[in-house]
């Protein structure tokens, strides 16, 4: 993420590397290297972001990736235990079983 935005890297079929905003459509950019891919990407959100405040266009907003969720006393309860015993909130650890579920797991919490 750059300054809240969700930024994509995908392999281009003839070498290289896509990187793509979705909160910024307009935004396609790529590079030789993923690194240099998104580098590009992190430019090319910096030119957008000054363009639309100089030209007094709306500034897009990142989605906040808020979301909640009503889980049963029992698993409140559980999940409440764990994150004490890990010294961690229970947002922290509800992120990080999230993502390990998925095969993508965070150290940290935004």
């Amino acid at each position: 993420m750059y300054k809240g935005f969700e930024i994509i890297i995908e392999p281009n079929e003839e070498g290289g590397f896509y990187a793509r905003i979705p909160d910024m459509p307009s935004i396609f950019t790529g590079g030789i290297t993923e690194i240099e891919a998104l580098k590009n990407a992190k430019a090319a959100i910096k030119d957008y972001l000054e363009i639309c405040k100089k030209d007094k266009l709306p500034v897009p907003q990142p989605k906040s990736g808020k979301f909640n969720v009503r889980v049963p006393k029992d698993l409140h309860r559980v999940l409440t235990r764990k994150a004490s015993e890990e010294g961690v909130s229970l947002n922290q650890l509800i992120v990080y079983l999230l993502s390990l579920s998925l095969g993508k797991a965070q150290t940290s919490c935004r």
